[in-house]
């Protein structure tokens, strides 16, 4: 069984998580080839390699075009997804990745999930890096996923809505029942992006599982931290459970069997 740990050493966000899946070892030029497909304005994917406090990571960074005054309802950016050229398994991830950011955030801004809004630059940032995300995982076969605690940071952080709180309330809609903690750092680590990768992928919060770790992929973010701010990804075998330590979870959430689809069939938009 192919398993993936995310150690959130500094939180999650989109760009780390992309960073860091291709930092692994999925091919940045698939990725590309299959996020060109979709039909947005102009866009362009830096990749770049950086250091962070002495460990060499990925940094990756969407730039887009004439994006000002641009909002994308939930509703548009399913029918994005639908038209673009991807594989069905990573069509899926990515739809229930948005379905559940969707109905974090309709749940606490009081309204239907179809009316939730991307803007501009941050509505084609997110797409970038979820559908980016469900291809990387898909590329490298991963059955099942696993992560550390999440640590969130604290203080306010401003969002299209205003001033919200850290974690802001659509992260923790989305990580209800997941371990999460400040790490008593001020300033956004965990963003509703990266919340939304890890509810639609993870069964299980806590120590790294046993494991044969294949590839190890650091993804860096952008701020600088008294601390690597990097998110890990270890890919590997997955060691029979008699000899894996529990991990308190959710629900089997498994990414690619040919028994059990990964979504629901209205995931499918």
């Amino acid at each position: 069984m192919r398993i993936a740990y995310f150690d959130c050493i500094a939180g999650i966000t989109g760009d780390t998580a992309l960073a860091a899946l291709l930092d692994a070892g999925v091919d940045v030029d698939h990725v590309k080839s299959h996020l060109s497909t979709l039909p947005l304005e102009p866009f362009d994917l830096a990749v770049d390699e950086v250091e962070e406090h002495g460990i060499r990571a990925t940094r990756v960074g969407v730039h887009a075009d004439n994006v000002a005054g641009v909002i994308r309802t939930y509703a548009s950016i399913r029918a994005l997804i639908d038209a673009a050229d991807i594989p069905p398994e990573a069509r899926r991830l990515a739809h229930r990745m948005f379905r559940l950011f969707a109905e974090a955030d309709a749940r606490v801004h009081r309204r239907e999930p179809e009316t939730v809004t991307f803007h501009e630059a941050a509505g084609v940032d997110a797409l970038i890096d979820l559908v980016g995300v469900a291809l990387a995982l898909t590329t490298l076969e991963v059955q099942r996923v696993f992560s550390s605690a999440v640590p969130t940071g604290l203080g306010m952080t401003r969002t299209e809505h205003g001033a919200m709180p850290i974690p802001t309330p659509t992260v923790v809609e989305l990580l209800r029942g997941a371990p999460m903690f400040s790490l008593g750092i001020a300033g956004e680590l965990t963003t509703a992006t990266g919340a939304a990768i890890l509810a639609a992928t993870v069964e299980g919060y806590g120590e790294l599982p046993t494991m044969r770790v294949e590839a190890a992929g650091y993804g860096a973010g952008a701020q600088r931290l008294e601390i690597p701010n990097l998110l890990r990804v270890l890919i590997g075998e997955q060691e029979p459970a008699t000899s894996r330590p529990s991990v308190a979870g959710t629900p089997d959430l498994r990414l690619v069997t040919e028994a059990e689809p990964a979504l629901e069939p209205e995931d499918a938009g």
